[in-house]
């Protein structure tokens, strides 16, 4: 059985989240990697955040994962492959 790039990226991606703090990699593990997808009125309910907090949310965790992706060495998609 081979291994797809979605099945890598969604590894690499899993590898990432302990570095994150519990609500982030909650955010990112619920909103963007499982299916289905937890929308983010749930999601916000369920951690008891307001509006405000889930757009602060949404975008800090992308960063966050950014960085940690960035110390591991990928920067692009291509560092994937």
């Amino acid at each position: 059985m081979q291994v797809t790039a979605e099945e890598e990226i969604a590894d690499l991606l899993g590898s990432c989240l302990p570095e994150l703090d519990q609500v982030e990699a909650a955010f990112i593990e619920e909103c963007c990697l499982r299916e289905p997808k937890m929308p983010l009125a749930v999601f916000s309910r369920q951690w008891h955040l307001s509006t405000k907090a889930v757009k602060e949310l949404r975008t800090r965790a992308l960063l966050t994962l950014r960085d940690v992706m960035a110390q591991k060495g990928i920067t692009s998609i291509a560092d994937i492959m």
